[in-house]
């Protein structure tokens, strides 16, 4: 098989973009990002399309799709090869992997279709036409950079990868199908190589177990039986449980009916009171209300001012004026002192004539004692009569100062009750107009002052009623509200009528002794239900139980039969095991040549190339037959582990090892391409260049297509191919943009270039970039 060509219809960073391939050796050489890991990856799908069966995608295949379908258009991915066969067939594949489906048609006559030829899990798969599956042709004759990486990474990749080639693509092989054969075989007759089985001591053990079984049979069949009549008792209790509950919920439906009955009754008459529409709400008249009531406890609390009484303030005034006027003109007024001087003279007069008859006419003695006796009276007279007068005038000065200060004290008093009256006067007409002003705000309208206050209770009074019956019929109104509870009184009738019919259902289903029974169990629903859950659990255990024993149940008559098949079956093994012996011999020997063939062609293709590729460094090689791991030996006879050489010996050896399985694995009369992503990348310029001439001597018999960024191999192509038949260079051009995914990578490897270091950046198309921490 040769590929002539591969058209990226839409696959990765390409649109309608072909690129054409010669028979021999093609190099194609770009810097990175210009999607040769796309075109190798291409050429791989465009061959083998995209698997389409059952089982969720592998993660290799999430990986490449997630890294080869288109950026710009992911609904398109498209790819098409146009490949020739030995028997000069040109065949083009073109493979809709969005789709997961594809064609193969004769690339001259389009009509011709080979699709049916080469379908495998829903697509045509041209590797069967090596011999291969799609797995295999990627595991030989496609050789990717994560596979050169991945043998880096461990000892084990090299072996491990050797296994998997050879496992995966081994069908066709004569070693293959004796494997195959020996795992039938081995599977259907005495199981598997992981399970060592001993049939003789199986049979044995049958035998022993038939008789035990024999032995057990009426004893099970006993347990069985009692265990069926415990059975039925708990099926009992767990069926009378559940009649009560039905019960139980059937009063339970009847009671919620009632309810519901008494509701839809409720909400229909408190529905008259409301034909109208809801009750009117009131206006906010507390205000005004609270003003009535303040005016009419002020007018009430108010006492009725009193008239005083008696001599008036002028009145009293004129009396004190006039007592003022006598007292200050019987203060200036002076007695009368010739009313008393007389008298008073008289008697003095007969007292010195009294003692000048003494003194000079003492025989007149008495006479002068009777003169002297009336003068005395006269002087006393006239002095007694002064005093008393002074004490009369006295006495009628202290009766006027009191009669003075008690005319002032009842001034003040009758001002006092005069000024009190006005004010009662005028908060009696300051209550009056608020109580006329509230009466107008109230429109209330009184005949008389005397009917104002009673009129205006009057309105309290009825204010107060409407209050209550608005109060009333708010109340009704939420009643109302609350019994439709968001329904309309239809819905509520229908409710109340299907709640009816349901509990009368249930009630149909129940008697009247388990209904009379249930009326005392009506509060111990829940327990009830606990004891038929529990019921039901013991009900179900028992009864696993029961089919438990029932699938292991036997009878006598078949414990016997069975005794007498295990004995005839041990001798039938008996005389099968020299066969059996016999066979896995022969199976052991086949998988012996297998490993022998695979390791063969192997150590010879390396020998063929081993030398030249490492330079003349190793000479030898040896394959175990049983791991197929690898030696080489060195020209000094020291002989050393493959997987333990250095990076680059290490990817040399496993190039040619894909080689020997591309040869080996595929039909006979046909080549398989090889198809290599930097294949040199570890090794040094003079084995690079050792494996390059390898190469060109391979693709003599050998398609070989190598991907490149190297400047060097792309320099050495340029100087080799020309002189050699079907090879040519192809040169990519890049097809990064700062819009791509891909262009910071780019930019990323321009910096490293520029600093003089090489990174390989091609795995950072179409995957996610994380920032680097370069030190």
């Amino acid at each position: 098989m040769y590929f002539e060509s591969v058209t990226a219809h839409a696959f990765g960073p390409f649109h309608d973009r072909t690129l054409k391939f010669l028979r021999g050796m093609n190099v194609v050489f770009g810097p990175n990002e210009s999607g040769k890991s796309s075109w190798h990856a291409a050429l791989q799908a465009g061959l083998c399309g995209a698997r389409h069966g059952k089982g969720a995608p592998t993660k290799q295949e999430k990986d490449f799709e997630k890294r080869r379908r288109p950026w710009r258009d992911g609904s398109r991915w498209d790819v098409e090869v146009v490949v020739e066969l030995t028997d000069g067939r040109r065949i083009a594949l073109r493979q809709d992997l969005a789709g997961k489906h594809g064609e193969a048609h004769d690339a001259e006559l389009a009509a011709h279709d080979y699709s049916a030829e080469v379908s495998k899990s829903g697509t045509p798969d041209g590797s069967r036409w090596l011999g291969l599956t799609r797995d295999s042709f990627l595991n030989t004759a496609c050789v990717r950079q994560g596979d050169l990486l991945g043998v880096r990474e461990g000892a084990d990749n090299l072996q491990d990868a050797l296994q998997k080639a050879a496992n995966k693509a081994a069908q066709d092989a004569t070693a293959a199908e004796a494997l195959e054969l020996l795992g039938k075989y081995r599977k259907s007759q005495i199981g598997s190589l992981l399970a060592p089985t001993k049939p003789r001591l199986v049979a044995k053990n049958a035998v022993a177990a038939a008789r035990l079984q024999l032995d057990a049979a009426r004893e099970a069949r006993s347990d069985y039986l009692q265990r069926q009549n415990d059975l039925k008792v708990l099926e009992e209790r767990a069926a009378k449980c559940q009649q009560q509950i039905e019960a139980v919920r059937a009063i339970k439906a009847d009671l919620v009916a009632a309810a519901s009955e008494q509701r839809c009754l409720r909400a229909s008459e408190l529905n008259k009171l409301f034909a109208d529409g809801p009750p009117q709400v009131l206006a906010d008249d507390a205000d005004l209300a609270n003003r009535v009531a303040s005016a009419i406890a002020v007018w009430s609390a108010l006492p009725e001012p009193t008239q005083p009484q008696g001599e008036t303030c002028a009145e009293l005034e004129r009396q004190l004026t006039t007592a003022q006027a006598r007292r200050r003109t019987l203060a200036s007024a002076h007695p009368r002192p010739r009313l008393l001087l007389l008298p008073l003279l008289s008697g003095l007069g007969l007292l010195a004539t009294a003692f000048a008859s003494l003194f000079w006419q003492p025989t007149l003695a008495p006479v002068s004692l009777g003169c002297g006796l009336a003068g005395g009276l006269f002087v006393w007279w006239a002095l007694a009569s002064g005093k008393r007068m002074a004490a009369e005038k006295h006495a009628v000065q202290a009766a006027l100062a009191e009669r003075i200060d008690h005319l002032q004290g009842r001034i003040s008093r009758r001002r006092a009750e005069d000024s009190a009256y006005d004010e009662a006067t005028e908060r009696q007409q300051r209550a009056w107009r608020e109580l006329v002003g509230a009466a107008a705000a109230a429109g209330v309208e009184a005949s008389d002052a005397t009917a104002q206050v009673p009129a205006l209770r009057n309105w309290q009074q009825e204010r107060v009623r409407r209050q209550e019956r608005a109060a009333r019929q708010a109340k009704k109104w939420g009643e109302l509200q609350k019994e439709l509870a968001g329904q309309s009184l239809a819905d509520v009738d229908r409710e109340a009528a299907a709640k009816r019919a349901e509990a009368d259902a249930l009630l149909r289903e129940c008697g009247d002794v388990q209904l009379a029974e249930a009326r005392s169990l009506v509060h111990d629903l829940p327990q009830l239900q606990h004891q038929q859950r529990r019921a039901e659990t013991e009900l179900f255990t028992e009864r696993g139980r029961l089919d438990q024993l029932a699938k292991g149940l036997a009878s006598v008559a078949d414990a016997e039969d069975n005794y007498e098949d295990a004995k005839r079956r041990l001798r039938c093994i008996e005389d099968q095991d020299r066969t059996l012996a016999t066979t896995e011999d022969f199976l052991k020997r086949a998988q012996k040549r297998v490993h022998r063939d695979v390791a063969g062609v192997l150590r010879s293709t390396l020998l063929e190339w081993l030398a030249e590729v490492t330079g003349g460094r190793y000479v030898d090689c040896r394959v175990d037959p049983k791991t197929l791991s690898v030696e080489v030996r060195d020209s000094h006879g020291d002989w050393q582990d493959a997987a333990l050489l250095s990076h680059g010996t290490t990817e040399q050896v496993y190039l040619l090892l894909r080689l020997a399985l591309s040869r080996h694995l595929v039909r006979e009369q046909e080549t398989c391409p090889l198809i290599l992503d930097d294949p040199v990348g570890a090794s040094d310029g003079d084995r690079q260049r050792l494996i390059l001439e390898t190469l060109m001597a391979i693709s003599k018999s050998t398609q070989v297509i190598v991907f490149t960024h190297d400047a060097d191999v792309r320099d050495w192509a340029h100087r080799r191919l020309p002189s050699a038949n079907n090879s040519q260079v192809v040169e990519l051009e890049n097809t990064s943009s700062d819009q791509s995914p891909s262009g910071l990578g780019t930019r990323i490897a321009n910096r490293f270039r520029g600093a003089g270091l090489t990174v390989q950046f091609e795995e950072l198309r179409g995957a996610s970039i994380q920032p680097l921490d370069i030190r």
